[in-house]
């Protein structure tokens, strides 16, 4: 899945050209290595590659022969970091070149030193797989992450800061239902983080990472910081000492609930003549932008999986958690049928069993 982001983020916006390359840009490519490049370039570079080390140490950590799994898993990444660079060829507006692979290098490093820093403080030995009871919640918590960051493509654009700056002065009033949304996300996102052992001790840290999340969204690509984004995380920060009570993961997993429900009936207006149920799975993000579709697909993934942990961690199987899930999502999807601009489908509740089925067999393997 890393591999996969990291693809998407090198060849966004996929505009290939067959006749952009000849026979001497490619000659150029192979003999000429500069590692000389733009600030902006070099920390895309870095960056890009940093979360593939990181969970590639996660996965090797459960081998005996875990170092050459390892030395495997970085193989195969700087030969997806040569791969994207030769694909760059094809991509006007691009300047691919060896040194940033190079760079991407780099980045692997940063991530292996991170991963195995993690693998100390938490504990992990050779054979024994990092524990369900945090990895879980710190995949959700990067789902969000990648939600607020999407389309995960780093730039140092003066303009595009500006873009994204513009909704937060220049947009008058705030909405309610996303200042709603932007509350439970974040309240969601740190209490996930509360169940790792990287929060032990203080939780500043915690709060402090969602404000820079939230500061460095000016320098992704299309992405713009709202009055409503702002208020949302502060609400979030007002809860934050809360969280950490026992009885704060139902309340939390009540606000997702009724967050699910109010969106998913807004906005509160009959459709005439009612709507049809799409029983075709997924028809929704096959159509459509799929910048649009992917982003959605991170939100709920991140909503639903977030659902399916807090109930499954207040003592619930993860086939009821999933089910009951799903029954919620199903009730609000044949309620859509009835609600203008909405689209009734069986999507999200399939959606809510495939992924309480995926955490359920990764705790199986524990």
């Amino acid at each position: 899945m890393i591999a996969l982001l990291i693809t998407y983020g090198s060849l966004y916006p996929f505009e290939y050209e067959s006749s952009a390359v000849d026979l001497e840009d490619i000659l150029v490519f192979v003999t000429h290595f500069d590692a000389r490049t733009r600030l902006g370039n070099l920390i895309a570079n870095v960056v890009l590659f940093v979360p593939y080390a990181f969970v590639a140490v996660m996965a090797a950590e459960g081998s005996r022969s875990r170092w050459a799994w390892l030395s495997g898993y970085l193989v195969l990444g700087l030969l997806l970091a040569v791969l994207l660079q030769v694909a760059q060829l094809w991509l006007p507006g691009r300047n691919p070149a060896m040194g940033d692979a190079a760079i991407n290098a780099l980045g692997m490093v940063l991530g292996l030193a991170l991963g195995v820093w993690v693998v100390r403080v938490t504990g992990s030995s050779s054979g024994v797989r990092v524990p369900v009871d945090w990895l879980l919640p710190l995949v959700l918590a990067l789902l969000w992450v990648s939600y607020r960051w999407f389309p995960l493509v780093p730039t140092l654009d003066l303009q595009n800061v500006r873009s994204a700056l513009k909704p937060l002065f220049l947009t008058p009033g705030v909405d309610p239902l996303r200042i709603f949304a932007n509350a439970v996300g974040w309240t969601v996102w740190m209490w996930l983080l509360l169940r790792t052992p990287l929060a032990r001790g203080s939780v500043r840290w915690i709060a402090v990472a969602a404000i820079l999340i939230v500061g460095l969204q000016p320098l992704f690509v299309s992405n713009a910081i709202s009055a409503s984004n702002v208020a949302g995380l502060a609400i979030a920060l007002v809860l934050l000492p809360w969280l950490r009570h026992h009885e704060a993961g139902t309340a939390v997993c009540m606000m997702v609930l009724i967050l699910l429900l109010v969106s998913g009936l807004h906005p509160f207006r009959l459709a005439t003549p009612p709507n049809e149920f799409a029983w075709l799975p997924f028809e929704g993000y096959l159509a459509g932008s799929m910048q649009t579709n992917t982003l959605n697909l991170l939100y709920k993934c991140f909503l639903y999986g977030a659902a399916v942990f807090m109930i499954h961690t207040a003592g619930m199987r993860w086939r009821g958690a999933g089910l009951l899930v799903a029954f919620w999502l199903g009730a609000i999807e044949v309620a859509q049928i009835w609600i203008a601009t909405r689209t009734a489908e069986i999507t999200d509740p399939l959606m809510a069993l495939l992924i309480a089925f995926a955490m359920s067999r990764y705790e199986g393997r524990v």
